[in-house]
């Protein structure tokens, strides 16, 4: 039902999607043009080297396998991968110092940004609180230097936690995913398949897990001025989890199918509204679960209130007439 009726809100509120899109054009060429000046000062000469090149060939050398079903190939690629690997490590080490330097500097222009991209997201979230508690319409720039102070706060605990958190994940993932043919004893395509499938699984329910801890933190910090409350709140999860985990792996699932299926369809144009909308639609989720579990009604639209929590009826309705 939250997935639902999170979808409902995406759709009539659809004008946000847009909003979001061009903040982060913004914020995304910014970011392209000053990763790039620095990366090309530290590695240009790395890039170019015959180790990258070599390493790159692979990456799609294995992708065309895969579909072709080379296992010849498949069943060498790992060893051969690791020792390009360690031949592009040893060009590494030759020059660590701009290395070191120029991915710090795109690390930290990364968490930079991902700070900045976070404002517009706080912002958004409090124009959908005012939709979903008074049927309240708060224009963006608003909602964003109304909640500089909090946003800013809030960021400066989630942006280094949910960048730790996701550095593990990926590290966990590039492990499950190189040492599960090894584990089967097999390196077969359908073992490579089935590797690659469990990998794609563990991710998403690990970013799942992460959603389902931070569920109700923004809510609490937009409705009551409080970060370090709502995170407290947020990890109080008794009789909260099955439902929140849930409600948020299924819609990563969909998600994932929804900008794949349309970057692959499109050439990756629709990209610039599915990947927003997955954005909003997300805190559109967590607006919804927060509300559920508090026992309290919001409006769906303009003419109905709705609400469903544990201690209040499954399904509890009110339609408005806005006419008499």
């Amino acid at each position: 039902m939250a997935i639902r009726r999170a979808f409902r809100l995406l759709t009539d509120n659809f004008t946000n999607v847009f909003k979001l899109l061009l903040y982060r054009l913004v914020m995304g060429a910014l970011f392209v043009g000053l990763s790039y000046f620095i990366l090309d000062l530290g590695l240009r000469s790395l890039l170019e080297g015959e180790e990258m090149k070599h390493v790159l060939t692979m990456v799609g050398d294995f992708f065309e396998a895969l579909v072709s079903g080379n296992t010849g190939y498949l069943s060498s690629f790992r060893e051969s991968f690791l020792d390009a690997l360690k031949a592009l490590g040893a060009a590494f080490a030759a020059d660590l110092g701009s290395i070191i330097g120029s991915f710090a500097g795109v690390v930290v222009l990364y968490l930079v940004f991902r700070f900045l991209n976070g404002m517009a997201t706080f912002g958004m979230m409090s124009i959908s609180y005012d939709r979903l508690s008074t049927f309240g319409k708060t224009s963006f720039s608003a909602a964003f230097f109304e909640n500089l102070g909090r946003a800013v706060r809030y960021h400066l605990l989630y942006v280094p936690l949910s960048f730790v958190y996701d550095v593990l994940s990926l590290v966990l993932c590039w492990f499950f995913f190189f040492y599960t043919p090894s584990v089967l004893g097999d390196t077969s395509v359908l073992t490579v398949l089935l590797g690659l499938s469990l990998t794609i699984a563990v991710y998403i329910v690990l970013q799942a897990v992460k959603l389902t801890f931070i569920s109700s933190w923004m809510p609490y910090a937009v409705e009551n001025k409080k970060v370090l409350a709502g995170l407290r709140d947020s990890f109080t999860l008794k009789g909260k989890f099955m439902r929140r985990f849930v409600s948020y792996l299924i819609s990563v699932y969909l998600m994932v199918v929804l900008n794949v299926v349309c970057g692959f369809c499109t050439l990756g144009s629709f990209l610039l509204i599915t990947l927003p909308a997955s954005a909003i639609y997300l805190l559109w989720l967590q607006l919804v679960l927060y509300y559920h579990e508090n026992g309290r009604k919001y409006y769906l639209h303009a003419r109905k209130v709705v609400g469903d929590a544990e201690d209040m009826p499954v399904e509890s309705e009110i339609d408005l007439d806005l006419e008499s």
